[in-house]
């Protein structure tokens, strides 16, 4: 399988988001033509400089649909969601990656499928409404119980095309998330974007400078309430990949601002690239570490 032949857009965990040109190795499975410079690349902001893969072997690979990888013994799981359009497909590329220095991470190429939902190659830390459920004692939690809950970040990812997000996300539920699922319970989804491309630039932000983490500034960028309440925010200035995150100002900014019960549960957090037709990339997880009340759940390079 070919892998990286256009020119994306890099980025890394370096207070900046650096811009390169990757030679993709990939295409989407038997089509050899694939999201074309021309439609979904602002080649313009690009510089030429060539990605090196990440250094370390290939420990497992997979690319069947919504199958997953157990990592730091269970703590987190990564993997392969593609709730929006099955892959495995001549329109539809995805898998999942863990390399033998404990480093992990996803690659993607979607074509056309004229389908409207994303698909989410993702790391789950914790229990999401659905049932999914990873072994780690500090999800889930009430909010009224948390006095500090951090991500510690070292990640690098490129993409070519503009229709994309690299974002946590994270729910609240009036019922305990536990394995089972309580979807039906959902109060709340919250999301913390740190990149995403040019088809969604232009939204109303609901409030400019709503949350202020050290040197980070975050927009509410997006409300709209249907099954439930969605939150959306976005580093304000220019698109980077912080090192550290305070995810507590932004499950207070919810709670404090709509009055939510400190009863609700928070089961868990979530990383992925969110995505939809003619884009494609990969992103590497060297460190994501949550530290709740204290403790602390690893993942990453050993």
């Amino acid at each position: 399988m070919e892998f990286f032949r256009n020119k994306i857009k890099y980025y890394s965990q370096s207070f900046l988001f650096i811009f390169i040109a990757l030679a993709f190795l990939f295409s989407c499975k038997n089509d050899s033509t694939g999201p074309s410079t021309s439609t979904s690349t602002t080649s313009s902001a690009t510089t030429t400089t060539i990605y090196t893969p990440p250094s370390p072997q290939i420990e497992k690979k997979d690319t069947l649909n919504e199958v997953s990888i157990k990592l730091s013994g269970g703590a987190f799981e990564l993997s392969n969601n593609a709730w929006g359009y099955p892959c495995n497909s001549d329109e539809c590329y995805q898998a999942i990656i863990l390399y033998t220095d404990g480093s992990y991470g996803w690659e993607w190429c979607r074509d056309t499928t004229n389908d409207t939902d994303p698909n989410y190659p993702e790391v789950i830390c914790g229990t999401k409404p659905w049932g999914t459920q990873t072994g780690v004692s500090i999800f889930p939690i009430q909010i009224k119980d948390i006095n500090s809950c951090d991500a510690e970040i070292d990640i690098a990812f490129g993409v070519e095309g503009n229709n994309w997000n690299f974002a946590f996300d994270f729910w609240l539920t009036a019922q305990e998330p536990g394995g089972t699922d309580v979807s039906g319970s959902i109060t709340d989804e919250v999301m913390i974007w740190l990149g995403w491309g040019s088809t969604h630039d232009g939204v109303s932000i609901v409030e400019q400078d709503a949350i202020a983490d050290g040197e980070n500034i975050y927009d509410y960028a997006q409300y709209y309430s249907v099954d439930w309440d969605y939150h959306q925010f976005r580093i304000s200035g220019e698109q980077r990949i912080p090192s550290a995150i305070d995810l507590k100002l932004f499950i207070d900014y919810v709670k404090d601002r709509y009055s939510k019960s400190d009863t609700l549960w928070v089961g868990g957090m979530e990383l992925g690239n969110e995505y939809w037709d003619f884009t494609e990339g990969a992103c590497t997880v060297k460190v994501l570490n949550y530290t709740v009340n204290g403790v602390t759940a690893v993942s990453g390079s050993n």
